[in-house]
């Protein structure tokens, strides 16, 4: 067992970031001694989580009532993201890492992390070894222009029912790579 800090980023930290880093701490904690997830956005700070995702997370069995946003720091990145960052987004990627620079080896959007962790090789050591293994071969430039490859949906500002999709799209993401990432 060992420690690891994941910082989730999206862009008011009202959304997506937050059921994602509730659903991480869920599914990851029992494989570390010590797990820190904290989230943020690139423009957070100034909402309360939107309603209609409080509803959705509640059918995952997620509490958000007591979530505050955040605005995102280069401390943060460096501090909470020490380990990874998951974004839901390829803009949030780059804002990411044109703050922190060093942060692109550990810095993936949330979809493109599932998918690059299905060629992680079976028997790597550790999570920072897992990390580094998703990591390679990895360019920024094929990351420069948004793609529904790797882009999550806001949901803000639409109807519950995009909310809905949401929850149950990340809910199925972080509960596959619950799978893929070693005991740490």
């Amino acid at each position: 067992m060992t420690e690891a800090r994941i910082l989730v980023v999206c862009t008011a930290n009202v959304c997506r970031s937050p059921v994602v880093e509730r659903l991480l701490a869920r599914h990851l904690g029992p494989s570390f001694e010590d797990l820190r997830v904290t989230s943020a956005g690139t423009h957070g700070g100034r909402l309360a989580v939107h309603e209609h995702t409080v509803r959705a997370a509640r059918e995952v069995d997620v509490d958000l009532t007591d979530h505050a946003s955040r605005l995102l720091t280069e401390p943060m990145i460096v501090e909470e993201g020490a380990d990874l960052v998951v974004t839901m987004t390829r803009e949030h990627l780059r804002d990411v890492v044109g703050q922190v620079p060093d942060a692109w080896p550990r810095s993936f959007t949330l979809k493109e992390l599932v998918r690059r962790a299905l060629d992680v090789p079976i028997g790597v050591d550790g999570f920072d070894a897992w990390v580094r293994a998703a990591s390679d071969g990895r360019r920024a430039a094929d990351l420069m222009v948004p793609s529904a490859d790797d882009d999550l949906s806001d949901p803000y500002g639409g109807p519950f029912a995009g909310h809905v999709a949401m929850v149950g799209e990340v809910d199925r993401l972080v509960r596959r790579l619950a799978q893929l990432v070693p005991d740490a």
